[in-house]
């Protein structure tokens, strides 16, 4: 009875957390790209949607950057947060996939061809996808001799923030073109990995001089 109240409390704040990013994130983005820069339509829909989702499962995944015991605190897993993450990452790639073209892309293209910009973009955000199935297969075999492979995802996690960075970063410091004055949701990513990994290495640091 303790256990599965436990899990029932667990699963409980997993899905408000979840619910919690991405609609927020969902509400953001509906802001800025529909109304802010009025991009309406079939298409336009996902790609609003797809910003939503991909801003959730790298938030996700940086979570999982958090200390166990802080998590602890908050019913939450890591195990679980990078699970769910590779879940929406996977979504955010099947519709790329789909919507990806030069009208809503324009950076990404040539000529209406793939430039340098976007097999670039592309290459990190799969290469980092390919980093965070390793953790992920450790995760669902549940061995003790693949436990090494849980330290690939956060090195899937700094290659993510590079391709988070070369999507936005040309537009993060001219806040006259930001719709409604609304940050790019790639600089309030980039800005959210910060915290984390300082907050996370400031922490590291304090145990490090407890323990000496």
């Amino acid at each position: 009875q303790h256990m599965a109240y436990f899990y029932g409390r667990f699963y409980t704040k997993m899905k408000k957390l979840i619910s919690v990013l991405f609609l927020s994130y969902y509400c953001y983005a509906i802001i800025r790209y529909h109304f802010g820069k009025e991009l309406i339509g079939f298409t336009e829909t996902f790609f609003v949607l797809n910003k939503a989702l991909a801003w959730t499962a790298g938030t996700l995944f940086l979570l999982t950057l958090v200390p166990q015991y802080q998590l602890d605190k908050f019913k939450l897993k890591r195990r679980q947060l990078g699970t769910i993450g590779y879940c929406f990452s996977l979504v955010h790639i099947l519709l790329i996939l789909v919507i990806l073209n030069p009208d809503l892309y324009p950076k990404f293209y040539s000529n209406s061809e793939l430039n340098n910009d976007g097999y670039t973009t592309i290459f990190l955000g799969l290469s980092s996808l390919l980093l965070f199935s390793l953790p992920l297969y450790a995760s669902l075999q549940k061995r003790e001799t693949l436990q090494h492979l849980y330290r690939f995802g956060r090195f899937g996690i700094y290659l993510n923030i590079f391709h988070v960075t070369s999507i936005g970063a040309n537009g993060w410091f001219i806040p006259t073109n930001w719709p409604y004055f609304m940050p790019p949701i790639t600089l309030i990513f980039i800005t959210q990995s910060a915290l984390i990994i300082l907050i996370n290495k400031f922490n590291l640091f304090t145990c490090w001089q407890i323990s000496h």
